[in-house]
């Protein structure tokens, strides 16, 4: 019983400290499924595998997708092992790619509370230089087109879990968008992105402080 009550008591003040994310859809970028045979496609208003831009898909139109890529610039989703040659040091089913200057991926989310601070963490990693092509590409992440960080990555970057922290002035829905910039053939890969409140220090000190005063009483009254 007194191991029930503390148990309690710890996940009750760590739920004070640390609020829920932000509601991203499809984080992942898990849905749709890629309908090509390569297992990667790029964005096409009413593409087909067949494209001139070979292969294509409208992934802006699917149900659940929850991004928008920009249409007629270099980017999509690719699964792994493929002939973009996404890096393979974690597990993923899907990313997106930015391939050359201006492609992007954004999303409008909802939730965000006026002068929190909110810490950004996706995977992010590069192309393996196969000639053609290379993964010396710069991303940018942006909050209603303010930039919040940038990130120069060489060929085969491996993926890496990268944070960055901001805050917004006003509540309710902000745009995060993830944008290329470099001006040649050079893909970077986005995955497994998220958007949390980052606890002020008083928070954490309260949590603290539970802690021992939950750790105190479960003490005395084992005496």
């Amino acid at each position: 019983m007194r191991n029930f009550v503390l148990f309690c008591g710890v996940i009750l003040l760590s739920s004070v400290a640390f609020a829920a994310g932000l509601p991203i859809v499809n984080p992942n970028f898990s849905v749709p499924a890629i309908a090509c045979g390569g297992n990667y496609a790029y964005q096409a208003f009413g593409g087909d595998c067949n494209g001139p831009l070979v292969p294509q898909q409208d992934f802006n139109g699917s149900a659940g997708f929850g991004w928008t890529f920009i249409s007629g610039n270099g980017n999509g989703l690719t699964g792994p092992g493929t002939a973009f040659n996404p890096p393979s040091n974690i597990a993923f089913y899907q990313a997106a790619f930015l391939q050359g200057d201006g492609a992007s991926v954004s999303q409008s989310i909802p939730g965000f509370v006026a002068g929190q601070e909110y810490q950004l963490s996706f995977y992010l990693g590069s192309r393996y230089n196969s000639g053609c092509c290379d993964g010396n590409q710069t991303v940018e992440a942006l909050i209603d087109g303010n930039v919040i960080g940038t990130w120069s990555l060489v060929s085969f970057t491996p993926f890496t879990l990268t944070k960055v922290d901001f805050s917004v002035a006003t509540g309710g829905s902000h745009t995060l968008d993830f944008v290329g910039l470099a001006n040649y053939d050079s893909t970077a890969f986005i995955t497994q992105t998220a958007i949390d409140p980052v606890p002020e220090p008083s928070t954490l000190l309260m949590l603290a402080s539970g802690i021992v005063g939950v750790g105190s009483w479960l003490r005395r009254t084992m005496r």
